[in-house]
């Protein structure tokens, strides 16, 4: 039986810095939003949805590369994965739901076997936050942006939190070492 591959990130390197420095701006960017739409007149479900739940998985994910402490990223990428399904719930399309669900829970799979070490390459991992991160700035970002009625900042806040994410998870994919 072949051995298991074990992963570091060193946490001084560049992308880990980087994949860090992502995450923790996009739960400020979150925090900023959400204060302004919402202040403090947000039911406890959007509270935890919205604010907490991503906020949370970006400061710790980026605590947890900081600290060298890998084994322990599952925890913050469950709280983004719940995030990402609970959201997914207000697609219009059921089939949009289902897959995305689908979706987001492989991708927690994928990122806990290979940290773990179960999957011996990094290279799924990147890619299955670098495709959909280009997917979304030059597929449904530019159509958005582009279109006679782009959103405002403001409302294109709660985007930026989720592509500083996928930026961050794709820079931390991507910095993983084998451990030697």
């Amino acid at each position: 039986m072949k051995a298991k591959i074990h992963y570091t990130i060193d946490g001084k390197r560049p992308l880990a810095c980087a994949a860090a420095l992502l995450l923790f701006t996009s739960a400020a960017v979150r925090i900023i939003w959400f204060t302004l739409t919402h202040g403090m007149g947000a039911d406890a479900y959007t509270a935890i949805v919205h604010l907490a739940m991503p906020v949370l998985s970006g400061l710790l994910m980026g605590l947890f590369i900081l600290k060298e402490k890998l084994k322990l990223t599952f925890i913050p990428l469950f709280f983004g994965v719940a995030f990402f399904i609970l959201k997914a719930f207000s697609f219009p399309s059921r089939l949009h739901t289902v897959l995305c669900c689908i979706l987001y829970t492989l991708v927690f799979i994928l990122f806990t076997l290979t940290v773990s070490g179960r999957i011996p390459t990094r290279v799924p991992l990147i890619l299955v936050f670098v495709l959909p991160f280009l997917y979304h700035i030059f597929v449904e970002d530019m159509a958005l942006l582009t279109s006679a009625a782009p959103p405002t900042f403001l409302a294109w806040m709660p985007e930026i939190s989720v592509l500083l994410i996928m930026a961050g998870l794709a820079a931390f994919a991507a910095g993983l070492r084998k451990k030697e």
